[in-house]
């Protein structure tokens, strides 16, 4: 196998870019579109699920044509110039369904490209001739990435309010294609061939029991997360009375700890392993939920952010971890991805969203985060049921 042209600083700009438009989309857009776009929070749930329904299309798709063509700049420039787009679209939209069309293209392509370097990463890692990277120092530049579009938004909000997320996001989305089109067309052709249908081998994988028990689980872990990310800066800035200009720096308070999380991980799954850290992740998701259902004051609500980088490295980040250690060919590593972004990430977050945004309409925040965290309970009961009859890799 010859060496892969793709450098890591390449991929981690990409993951940076990635993550970049993300960071500019979900700490503001619910209280963008709730404030300068005069949407309600059922609209919302409904906005933000049927951004997700793309997630069934793309990511497996996308990853299927990385298997089997080993595309990768083509993609990723597609990719980024459908966020470009939709981020253009959404600053002139008005209106619920022109919002919802503006959100559902950048979600459209911002979920397969989650996958996509997900993917990349793995197969760049399994070339021989390449440096051994741990998974966390390439992703942490996705943090990096997430951070700093709030932190600009935040200090140029008197000029622009929030009116700026859609140009931030668009920022991101232009670095990210410019990066893309430095990359390699594909990727070199490896020992171990494609099936046609790379995607049924990867179906094969996550249907065996005891991954499947595990993804549900998981699945039901971020479907609270959904409800989190979604409205959460609605909790901040409705419950609590903290201005919208402080979301961001709020949510991006939890993404700074997040770094050091990152940077850890290696210590901590030598510590813990993969099946402790994954445990202490859901564990922490069902503390942050618990904390915005049943204490509801502004210290308990932004003390929560201690645990994201918890729930980011736990849920997030050793999940896909676990899931790629069960791949046994580098023919289907990226459709495994894809395929977990379908029905693991994809579900949760449509069920998550739609349900949350009618929660919230009808009985309340509070009510929504007391629901999420009995939920949060019983994914953890299930991730853990799977784990204990599986071997923890190290």
């Amino acid at each position: 196998m010859r060496a892969f042209t793709l450098s890591l600083r390449q991929l981690k700009t990409h993951y940076f870019a990635v993550y970049g438009v993300f960071g500019c989309v979900s700490p503001y857009i619910s209280v963008y579109l709730r404030d300068v776009k005069s949407l309600a929070p059922a609209q919302l749930g409904v906005i933000f699920a049927a951004g997700q329904i793309g997630v069934f299309i793309l990511p497996v798709a996308m990853t299927f044509l990385a298997d089997r063509y080993r595309l990768v700049a083509p993609l990723l420039i597609a990719l980024f110039a459908i966020n470009t787009v939709a981020m253009a679209g959404l600053s002139f939209a008005w209106g619920f369904w022109a919002c919802l069309v503006c959100i559902f293209f950048n979600q459209l392509a911002n979920q397969p490209q989650m996958a996509l370097s997900d993917g990349l990463f793995f197969s760049l890692q399994s070339d021989p001739h390449q440096p051994r990277t741990p998974y966390p120092q390439v992703r942490v530049w996705g943090t990096f990435g997430f951070i700093c579009p709030s932190l600009l938004i935040f200090a140029l909000f008197p000029w622009g309010g929030l009116h700026l997320v859609p140009y931030m996001a668009i920022v991101c989305a232009l670095l990210g294609l410019l990066n893309a089109s430095r990359m390699p067309r594909r990727r070199p052709a490896t020992t171990t061939t494609a099936t046609r249908l790379p995607t049924l081998d990867a179906a094969r994988l996550l249907l065996r029991p005891s991954l499947a028990l595990f993804c549900t689980g998981i699945g039901c872990l971020l479907v609270t997360n959904a409800a989190y990310y979604g409205f959460y800066p609605l909790y901040l800035t409705q419950e609590m009375g903290i201005p919208a200009r402080w979301v961001g720096l709020i949510a991006n308070l939890g993404v700074v700890l997040e770094i050091g999380y990152m940077l850890m991980f290696e210590r901590l799954r030598s510590l813990l392993g993969l099946h402790g850290l994954i445990l202490l992740g859901a564990s922490a998701i069902l503390l942050r939920m618990t904390l915005l259902g049943f204490v509801a004051h502004p210290a308990a609500a932004v003390g929560l952010q201690a645990t994201h980088g918890l729930t980011v490295i736990g849920v997030l980040i050793a999940p896909l971890m676990h899931v790629n250690a069960q791949v046994v060919s580098d023919s289907y590593r990226s459709s495994v991805q894809g395929l977990y972004a379908m029905f693991v990430v994809g579900v949760s977050s449509i069920f998550g969203n739609y349900v949350a945004g009618h929660l919230v309409e009808q009985f309340g925040l509070v009510t929504l985060y007391q629901l999420a965290s009995g939920f949060a309970l019983f994914g953890l009961l299930l991730v853990s049921g799977s784990l204990y009859a599986q071997r923890s890799p190290r």
